[in-house]
Order: structure tokens, then sequence, then C-alpha cells
């Protein structure tokens, strides 16, 4: 596996099926691009730079079906095409999210680096590859808590891939806060469903 990598992470238009097949093919052989992969779900995770949740309900069956979104990847889903088009949320995949904006298309290629599966919480995290915007890791949790209320919790930890970019830092945070939004209004749709 290398670092060295890079992957396109712009590109005029739409993304294709074959240009997101070559993708990630080259994508399968990279490392992860940042340290402390699968921190955001340790018992101790460092500090986000992004927090947001929602309360989505209680019981049983709002759990279940909070899980199910997060586990298809459906929230990302929310936010753009997600190739391969039966990726879920299982340790060690591989998987690009194409998101349109404007006339361009951002290109995110992310392996899954932890997922946690436990009674009353079931979560995933996934660490950026080379040639994504950001670099660093983002993790989905829905949790029961004590009185049954579920709640999704989206965490991030990064920062922009390209030296230059870095200046922008203030402009990727509110974007990033935007794409946590709907992946969660993508959560409360699926509960509602």
């Amino acid at each position: 596996m290398t670092r060295t990598r890079r992957l396109p992470i712009l590109r005029p238009g739409r993304l294709g099926a074959v240009a997101a097949a070559r993708i990630l093919d080259r994508a399968r052989s990279a490392v992860p691009t940042y340290d402390l992969v699968g921190a955001l779900l340790t018992d101790d995770p460092p500090d986000p730079d992004l927090a947001v949740g929602r309360e989505l309900g209680s019981g049983q069956e709002v759990f279940d079906r909070a899980v199910a979104c997060f586990r298809s990847l459906g929230a990302a889903r929310a936010a753009g095409t997600v190739w391969p088009d039966d990726a879920t949320a299982e340790l060690g995949a591989t998987v690009l999210v194409a998101a349109p904006i404007g006339p361009l298309t951002v290109v995110a290629v992310n392996r899954i680096v932890e997922v946690v599966d436990e009674p009353d919480r079931w979560g995933f995290a996934y660490g950026t590859l080379p040639g994504h915007i950001e670099i660093g890791e983002e993790a989905f949790v829905v949790a029961r808590r004590a009185d049954g209320t579920v709640v999704a919790r989206i965490t991030a930890r990064s920062h922009a891939a390209l030296p230059a970019a870095r200046l922008l830092q203030p402009v990727f945070v509110p974007i990033q806060r935007r794409f946590a939004q709907r992946y969660l209004d993508a959560v409360v749709a699926a509960v509602d469903a």
C-alpha cells in the first residue's frame, strides 16, 4: 500500500461509472492519509472539528432504521453518488462519493476504517485516501440512550488536503457542516419512512 498515489479530487462535469471504477481500482491499494486511524470511535476520541447530532425518536424500530441508513451509506448517498453501487459500511471497504457542485464534481475517496456494533450503539468511521479534498476522519454513530431516545451523531476531524487550500479552511468548515446536516436529514427521512 502507498500514500503517494494521487487520485482526482475535482473533475469537470459529472463522474461516470467507468471513471469511478478506475478511481476505485487505484484507491484500493492506498492507505489513509492521516494518523490516528479509527480514533473517532475510540473511548477517548480526539476533539472533533465538527460535531452535529439529532434526536430521532425512541425505540428499537427507530434505532434499527437509523442503523440501516448508515450501514447502507444512505446518508452519504443523500450528498451525492456512491460507488460501488452496492457499497455498505463494512470494515475495509473503499468507497467513492461524487458530490456535484455547480459544473464540477468533488470526488471523495474513503476507506471504512472502523465499525462499532453494540446493542445500543452502531457506527462507522471512514478515513480519507489520497486525492480526497480533505485529510482526516468522519464518524457516523447511532446510539440509544438509557431512556430509549435514539440519537444520530456525526463527528469529523480533518483539514484541507492541499496546502494552498488550507487558507480556505474557514470555508470548508461550513460546507462540511452543511453536508453533515444533509446526512442527518437522510437519517431522519429513513426513520420516518
